[in-house]
């Protein structure tokens, strides 16, 4: 079937339509059948997706340096339809090129095909590794997330009107900022103020029966039957859809709320139809892990049965699975994001499941089940099914949908379908945001071999082993504890300095002989005077709008409505430029220029050792630094403001208060210490204790210390923590000792990930016990092998397999001591002096 049959069926709507008065365009693809591109454009009032297939006559292409003479021989291929010359801007000479546009019939001609046949692999090709949809949202000057009309079959963006005030705040944001950016800034302002639509949605997951406890099916072969399905949508809409079981009682489930309805089916094929119909009434369908597991399963599920093709809404790729009436976002490829873990969310959870992610985010977890979900009775296992759609819903309408509105605007931002944004690293978002800028320009994006030439060895010498420049500027943490630290943040460090020194790849080391004098500071290189650079103007943008725009808008919001829209789009432009220089000095990025990446480090260290200088100049101790931010001890107002206007007038670049803690204490080593706030929350860096491999008992005791830490305000107080602290460890090392602890609390829980036979080069402890375990039942990739360091041959057991009178009690006193070492060491003392009986009475004490 083709996309369009497909949607015909599903979706009940006129599919290729020409005109609509306001669409909300989602994004991009490409019709294998038709051999065209499409959008897919939500209409906000009737919340139904059109498909509109192109009618500009658009084309696959990729560019060659050769003539049309020399690339004659293509033309006799089927899925070649011309080779056109074009000029081209070059940014690397910064000169006027001439290039043969290779014009194809498929996007398979240009890269798809197998080695023999792909034109980029039988010719040094440009800008080949595009997907053809990208190339057509770019040539097209389309953006998804924003909002668009279609008139007389022309697709056409709808502008956004500037209110009195935001043009008076617009005007303010480009008091400083030179010319090159005042026309950035203008257009990011319009784009990125436009609404956000309502959009329906529904999350959704799914249980199946197991064969094995711990393990999910293989969602190819999908031979094991879906036994519930949980539908939780943004309107309201509640369900589970459930298989009656005879092996299994109907149970009962008081926590589950009143308005689900529960939907019980004896056919498991009837059960499926019955859902499909259902995800069709929403335009956004989410999934935790959907893409691996749910999506696939549901689709091999609905053919292993027989449900014909066009009644499965569910579109599989090669890594992604979408729907045909809308897009679906797969929220475990959104979390998993670094950018969007650290500085979207603060850092609030720190591993990637469902359940961690809600606990930290939404402060809810899921439902605990012991055993097989097998076993469960039906109505438990409806509740069990309805809390994971809950939760993983609850993810995107948490804090008047942030994550949604994030989504959104990081589209806006990079030029990304909305469906590829929620799944792609930053890297990508900000090759996104390059490449539209070179079309823009109608430069010739140049090959990567080609702009590593300006350089492959840094002039810098590395101080951390295996990156090839010098990072950031460190001082040294001064060991013990300090009250009253002010923490002062390089707001957006890098990529300030990208702006304000012209940083790019076309500008470092440029062409002309008469910028060579200009040298950058603190480095060998010189920067180009002739010509604003796409990074430096792309970058300097989003930088200056976010803090001399929206953030000051959010200041003056006369709502709350107002205040969280911009405050979303200042988090949204915080997510991409913390993680700009990052991507500028990541050796696989397509842009990546050593000269440009070292610069950035080499000014950010010039930056910070002159603000230091400034503030020992006031008397001010700088007790630890690191990369964009300063902690200072017991500064006054007056001598905070004093470094914030230096730092502004001298350097260009904006300080300001990021914490304040009560106290803090740092260990000798760098980025590890313990900070505490004024409502005694406590911020743990760099510590192993919080980890998720550490043994449910030393995490536990873990967090106690962190609790007892938390209550401390004043010096003397802490010297009455550090004591109970030390009884605290002293009992649980003496439980481990005495062999007092269940070794469910000693177990360490790792996935096996390959079947036992494939670890041939080495075999890790959870394989060793996965070796035990398989000889009294099955064991295979995907099961949680839960074991106990012991005395033993192997070394290991697992835990259904261990006693007590085995466990290695010095192997678990080294991994208290590991995990406690560092944190210790902040507060003065070591675990040998906790542990060590210096009295008679210390052998008795508990």
């Amino acid at each position: 079937m083709t996309v369009n049959e497909l949607i015909q069926f599903v979706n009940g709507v006129v599919v290729d339509t020409s005109n609509l008065e306001r669409g909300f365009l989602l994004g991009a693809g490409y019709d294998g059948d038709k051999k065209v591109a499409y959008l897919k454009i939500l209409d906000p009032d009737t919340q139904k997706v059109y498909y509109y297939y192109d009618k500009t006559f658009h084309k696959p292409y990729c560019f060659s340096k050769k003539s049309p003479s020399e690339l004659a021989y293509l033309r006799k291929r089927d899925d070649v339809e011309d080779i056109v010359v074009e000029e081209k801007w070059d940014p690397l000479t910064d000169s006027m090129i001439k290039v043969s546009k290779i014009i194809t019939k498929d996007p398979l001609a240009v890269g798809g095909h197998p080695s023999e046949k792909s034109i980029r692999n039988i010719e040094t090709c440009y800008e080949a590794d595009i997907k053809y949809y990208e190339n057509y949202l770019y040539d097209l000057g389309l953006i998804p997330g924003t909002f668009v009309k279609l008139e007389n079959n022309k697709v056409q963006e709808i502008l956004n009107e500037f209110s009195e005030e935001m043009q008076t705040a617009l005007k303010e944001a480009m008091r400083e900022s030179d010319e090159y950016l005042k026309k950035y800034i203008e257009e990011y302002a319009a784009l990125l103020s436009q609404p956000f639509p309502q959009i329906k949605r529904a999350a959704i997951d799914i249980e199946v029966l197991t064969e094995v406890e711990n393990r999910l099916p293989d969602p190819e072969k999908a031979t094991q039957p879906i036994i519930s399905i949980a539908l939780a949508g943004n309107d309201g809409k509640k369900v589970v859809f459930a298989i009656r079981r005879n092996d299994v009682e109907t149970g009962s489930a008081p926590e589950m709320p009143k308005d689900v309805e529960l939907k019980f089916f004896d056919d498991e094929k009837q059960m499926l139809i019955e859902f499909f119909k259902e995800i069709t009434n929403y335009p956004i369908i989410v999934t935790f892990n959907g893409d691996s597991f749910d999506m696939p399963y549901l689709y091999h599920r609905a053919q292993n049965l027989k449900i014909p093709r066009d009644a499965i809404p569910i579109v599989l790729g090669r890594e992604i699975a979408s729907i045909v009436h809308g897009i679906h976002i797969d929220l475990y490829k959104t979390f998993v994001n670094k950018s969007i873990q650290g500085y979207a969310f603060g850092n609030r959870y720190n591993e990637h499941t469902l359940n961690a992610i809600s606990e930290g985010i939404l402060g809810e977890e899921k439902v605990e089940v012991e055993g097989s979900i097998n076993d469960l009775p039906m109505m438990n296992l409806a509740f069990y099914n309805y809390t994971d759609a809950k939760l993983t819903l609850e993810l995107t309408s948490y804090d008047n949908d942030l994550l949604m509105k994030l989504l959104i605007t990081l589209s806006r931002i990079a030029r990304m379908n909305i469906e590829d944004t929620s799944r792609l690293s930053v890297s990508n978002w900000i090759r996104s945001m390059l490449i539209n800028e070179h079309r823009r320009r109608n430069a010739l994006i140049p090959r990567k071999e080609e702009i590593e030439q300006k350089g492959q060895e840094a002039s810098s010498k590395a101080i951390i082993k295996g990156k090839k420049y010098q990072g950031g500027f460190v001082v040294e943490p001064l060991p013990g504890v300090h009250f009253h630290v002010v923490v002062l943040d390089f707001a957006s460090l890098y990529p300030s300095i990208i702006k304000v020194f012209n940083l790019s790849y076309e500008t470092v080391k440029c062409p002309h002989e008469e910028c060579k004098t200009n040298i950058l500071p603190n480095t060998a290189y010189w920067v180009c005077t002739k010509m604003r650079g796409m990074t430096s103007l792309l970058i300097g943008a989003l930088r200056d709008i976010r803090v001399n725009y929206f953030k000051r808008l959010s200041k003056k919001a006369k709502s709350k409505e107002e205040k969280e829209f911009y405050n979303v789009i200042s988090q949204a432009l915080k997510v991409v430029l913390n993680a700009s220089y990052g991507v500028m000095g990541f050796e696989n990025f397509p842009f990546y220029c050593l000269p440009v990446a070292e610069s950035t480090t080499a000014l950010g260290r010039y930056s910070i050792q002159q603000t230091i200088e400034k503030a020992k100049s006031l008397g001010v101790t700088v007790i630890y630094g690191d990369t964009d931010s300063l902690f200072l001890k017991n500064p006054t107002e007056d001598q905070v403001k004093e470094i914030v206007d230096f730092a502004k007038e001298k350097l260009g670049i904006d300080l300001e208060v990021d914490k304040v803690y009560r106290y803090v204490a740092f260990s000798q080593r760098k980025k590890n210490y313990i900070g505490v706030y004024e409502d005694g929350s406590v911020e743990v860096k760099g510590l192993s204790g919080k980890k998720s491999h550490v043994p449910d008992f030393i995490k536990n005791v873990f967090f106690d210390v962190i609790n007892i830490l938390g209550k401390v305000k004043s010096p003397q107080d802490f010297e009455i923590a550090k004591e109970e602290i030390r009884k605290r460890i002293r009992k649980a090392y003496n439980d481990i000792k005495n062999r007092n602890v269940p070794l469910e609390e000693l177990a360490f829980k790792v996935m096996l990930n390959k079947p036992i036979e494939k670890y041939t080069d080495t075999t890790p402890q959870h394989v060793k016990a996965a070796m035990l375990l398989a000889q009294k039942k099955e064991v295979k990739p995907g099961d949680i092998i839960a074991f106990v360091k012991t005395t033993t041959k192997d070394g290991v057991k697992p835990v259904e397999m261990a006693r007590k009178d085995e466990i290695d009690v010095d192997k678990y006193i080294e991994f208290m001591e590991s995990t406690f070492e560092q944190l210790l060491d902040a507060l003065g003392f070591s675990f040998d002096e906790i542990i060590g009986a210096t009295k008679l009475e210390d052998f008795f004490s508990f």
